[in-house]
């Protein structure tokens, strides 16, 4: 193992740079590997395993020593290689005295183990899983080819049918040990499998390709928002049942990930399926629905515009009910009528039918979201 190859030489060296001071090296499961303490290696360091599965520093003050048996008071910090945790370094002293030594001895271990891992084949394997999912949502045949060779060269066997899953967090700009420390945890929770399951980060969000008869995957994605105190939006996809499908499942839960301002969306679900279906129609039918767009602009200011809008959304999402859409917009009964009135009209569908009218009503909402930004209205 890479942890282990290298520990004793790191912790020589950096225990020496720092003066002499007791330095620890931690596998993934929190065992030292290598301590300047040789008595120590073997034993299980708990604020080392926290570290690890937090992907944060674990700083254990005299008072707490209680809390973790056989520590030593110091800081115990993650070990990233290529943006993976792999064990956890630790160093001996108060919070005082290496509040400035702790976060050089955190870089220099991590650059210290990637410099090593350019020579070491395992490394490697991080990269070619990178470039599955890549090739997996991918639509043509080279990259379907290369997918099952990287498949049979990794030995994952990726059952079919499939589900995609994608999560994501409100900004797009997750920080990467937060999201170290949810695949570590859907891991842990037996979610995802190393040897039946892919995933990987496209586009700063998590993708899940998830083998079939994965009983844990519902019940786990339907847990994170909120998860360690962000409100991460999780979309779901229906089962492929080939290969070809994963790209067309992925595109169908970055739409609903755009667009959608629920924590969970999953499209085997009438009001998502819905939800999704609306905003397709509307950009294969654009061209007929920005005639009602143009009518708009032509009857209303933009302000005006957004006031309208969002009063016939708050109305069609309430079923129609002048009473709760008007509680839940906070305006009159007779304004909300009003609003929606003056709308129809301008639209040229206040002869249309009920249906007829939210159908297009809907449509418009979805054009109009596209035109100005697809969180409008929200």
């Amino acid at each position: 193992m890479l942890i282990e190859k290298v520990a004793k030489e790191l912790v020589e060296v950096s225990s020496g740079l720092l003066g002499g001071r007791t330095v620890n090296i931690m596998d993934v499961n929190g065992t030292i590997v290598a301590s300047t303490e040789k008595e120590r290696v073997g034993s299980f360091h708990q604020g080392a395993k926290e570290a690890i599965e937090t992907g944060r520093q674990v700083i254990i003050r005299k008072d707490q020593l209680g809390q973790y048996p056989g520590a030593r008071e110091g800081y115990n910090m993650p070990l990233r290689v290529n943006g993976s945790v792999i064990g956890a370094v630790g160093i001996f002293g108060t919070q005082q005295e290496l509040q400035y030594l702790a976060p050089l001895l955190e870089l220099y271990a991590a650059k210290y183990y990637q410099l090593e891992a350019m020579t070491i084949p395992h490394l490697a394997e991080q990269g070619l899983r990178g470039r599955l999912l890549q090739n997996l949502l991918a639509p043509t045949d080279t990259a379907l080819a290369d997918a099952k060779a990287l498949l049979e060269s990794l030995r994952i066997h990726l059952e079919l049918p499939l589900t995609v899953a994608i999560i994501s967090p409100p900004a797009r700009a997750m920080l990467e040990q937060r999201q170290e420390s949810l695949i570590n945890w859907l891991l842990s929770r037996g979610v995802l499998r190393s040897n039946r399951d892919v995933w990987g980060i496209v586009e700063d969000r998590i993708v899940l390709l998830c083998s079939h008869g994965n009983p844990a995957l519902d019940e786990a994605v339907r847990q994170l928002d909120g998860w360690d105190g962000v409100p991460y939006r999780v979309c779901l996809g229906e089962p492929c049942k080939t290969l070809w499908d994963v790209h067309s499942s992925y595109e169908q839960l970055v739409i609903l990930d755009l667009t959608s301002s629920k924590p969970f969306n999953d499209i085997r679900e009438l009001d998502t399926r819905c939800h999704y279906i609306l905003y397709h129609t509307a950009v294969t039918e654009a061209e007929f629905i920005d005639s009602f767009y143009q009518k708009l602009n032509a009857a209303f200011p933009s302000r005006e515009q957004e006031v309208l809008m969002k009063t016939a959304q708050g109305y069609y999402d309430n079923d129609r009910s002048v009473s709760k859409a008007a509680a839940a917009l906070f305006i009159h009964k007779n304004t909300l009528q009003y609003r929606v009135h003056r709308l129809l009209e301008a639209l040229g569908l206040a002869g249309c039918t009920s249906f007829q009218q939210e159908y297009l009503v809907r449509l418009l909402l979805e054009h109009y979201k596209r035109k100005q930004g697809l969180r409008a209205l929200q």
